[in-house]
C-alpha cells in the first residue's frame, strides 16, 4: 500500500512529488536548511507546478527557489498569500498536548525569515488538476490555516489525499497541533473521513493507510 509514494523526508516535515503525463507536481517545498537535501532528490523528476498546502514556512520557504529553478508556476490558495509572507500575521490556538510540548518551537518558526514569491495560480476548492497533467482535484481543508488546501487525486491503489497539515499522523493520525479554526478544522477532518481516500499523505508523520487499524481507532474516537 506504500507503493509508487514520492515523499521527501525534510526532518519533521514531508514534501511530495506526483507524478503527471505533462511533467511532475512538487506538493511543497520544504524549509530552507533542507534546499539541498530537496534539490537532490528532484533529480530524477521533471517538475512543472509546484502547489503549496499552506502558508506555513516550513512548507513554503523554498517556493521561490524551486519555482526559477525549474521554471514553474507556483499555486496557493490567496487566503494564505499574507501568512506566506509573515507567518505571524494571524493567531492560532494550540490544539492538543504535543502542541503544548512544542509550543516554543512554534513560535520561532513563526517569525522565521520568509522568501517572498508571486504565486502564478490561485487555488480553488473543486479546480480541476488535469490540464496539469494529473486526474485530481484541490479540496478546501481550512481550520489548520484559513487557505489550507489538499489535493485529492487517483493513484495506483485508488485515491490519495495530500492533505497537508489538516491531518498528522504524529505518531497515529491525529487532529493539527495549531490551528486558526478548531472549528473549521475538525470540519475538515470531517470531510476527509467523508472522502474516503485510500491513503492520506500529511505534511508531517508517514503516510496513513486508511484501512489501517490506527484510522479506524481514529475515527471512532472523532
Amino acid at each position: 500500500m506504500l507503493e509508487n509514494i514520492n515523499m521527501i523526508d525534510c526532518g519533521m516535515t514531508n514534501c511530495y512529488v506526483i507524478r503527471g503525463r505533462k511533467g511532475d507536481i512538487l506538493v511543497d517545498a520544504g524549509r530552507e536548511e533542507y534546499r539541498d537535501h530537496i534539490e537532490t532528490w528532484l533529480l530524477n523528476y521533471n517538475i512543472t507546478l509546484i502547489i503549496l498546502t499552506h502558508g506555513h514556512a516550513d512548507h513554503v520557504q523554498n517556493a521561490a527557489y524551486f519555482s526559477k529553478l525549474y521554471n514553474a508556476p507556483i499555486m496557493i490558495s490567496p487566503y494564505d498569500m499574507r501568512l506566506a509572507r509573515d507567518n505571524n500575521c494571524r493567531p492560532y490556538y494550540i490544539t492538543n498536548p504535543i502542541g503544548r510540548l512544542l509550543k516554543n518551537q512554534t513560535e520561532m518558526n513563526m517569525h522565521i525569515r520568509m522568501n517572498r514569491f508571486d504565486p502564478a495560480i490561485y487555488a480553488e476548492e473543486g479546480m480541476d488538476l488535469e490540464p496539469y497533467g494529473i486526474d485530481g482535484v484541490i479540496i478546501n481543508l481550512e481550520g489548520h490555516t484559513k487557505g489550507s488546501i489538499g489535493i485529492l487525486c487517483k493513484s495506483s491503489v485508488g485515491y490519495d489525499l495530500y492533505a497537508g497539515d489538516a491531518i498528522m499522523n504524529a505518531p497515529v493520525p491525529m487532529f493539527p497541533m495549531i490551528c486558526e479554526s478548531p472549528l473549521k478544522a475538525r470540519g475538515s477532518i470531517e470531510r476527509i473521513i467523508t472522502l474516503a481516500p485510500d491513503r492520506i499523505l500529511c505534511g508531517h508523520g508517514a503516510p496513513i493507510l486508511c484501512g489501517h487499524k490506527s484510522y479506524k481507532l481514529f475515527i471512532d474516537r472523532f
